[in-house]
């Protein structure tokens, strides 16, 4: 497969309109009322937590600041902006699987999500189609910015991470809130480096994540599919 240059895409919307328009979609698509079972995936972050690696605010931002840049989140940002401009990288998505849960999870939320879409919105997507591959091939039907279809996803995905560290450390709704609002900033500085970011780009150093959503899959007692 032959890699793409960096590229500058411009995402500036036509106008007002377009902006409530595609905010509407967004809400949409990543609310907990959209079934795509989110709630379901702790991307082995219950493992982390059931280890003690994970018990404090520190420790969650921490993790979310290693998974969003230098992991899962930069990953899918790459993949999400090719795949908005006309790349097939599904299976090159799916490869990227540290493990056999992280390819269910994936795998099982791009389902749900295709499905919804084929039903409701009438577009179809292939089945077993990667999340984050579903989402940007979505938002380019639907000509969704890319930079809010990037912020709008991974602003999904921390909130899905706190959520379970709430439940499970345990740790109160205002932490919670906190870090929610810390990872305002990465969030948009990875939104700014997408555009120099390319598939040489690449793959991650989140060991220890990684090696969680491995040893998951032996729990005793687990709550989350992954």
């Amino acid at each position: 497969m032959e890699l793409v240059e960096p590229i500058v895409i411009n995402t500036k919307l036509k106008n007002k309109k377009d902006l409530k328009e595609a905010l509407q979609i967004l809400q949409t698509w990543f609310s907990p009322s959209f079934p795509v079972g989110s709630f379901s995936y702790s991307h082995g972050l219950e493992a982390m937590i059931n280890d003690n690696l994970i018990k404090s605010k520190e420790d969650i931002l921490d993790y979310l600041k290693c998974i969003l840049k230098y992991g899962t989140g930069k990953n899918d940002v790459i993949l999400m902006k090719y795949t908005f401009l006309g790349e097939e990288l599904n299976e090159l998505a799916l490869s990227l699987c540290p493990s056999k849960e992280r390819k269910i999870e994936t795998i099982e939320m791009g389902n749900a999500f295709r499905k919804v879409l084929a039903d409701s919105w009438d577009f179809k997507i292939q089945e077993n189609t990667a999340y984050p591959i579903a989402v940007a091939k979505a938002a380019k039907y639907f000509d969704i910015p890319l930079n809010l279809i990037i912020v709008s996803y991974l602003q999904s995905f921390v909130s899905n991470l706190i959520s379970v560290c709430i439940k499970h450390i345990p740790v109160g709704q205002k932490i919670g809130q906190d870090c929610i609002i810390q990872t305002y900033d990465i969030i948009r500085e990875l939104e700014k480096e997408s555009e120099n970011l390319n598939l040489e780009d690449l793959g991650g150093i989140c060991f220890n994540s990684d090696i969680y959503s491995i040893k998951h899959e032996n729990l005793k007692t687990r709550i989350y599919k992954t």
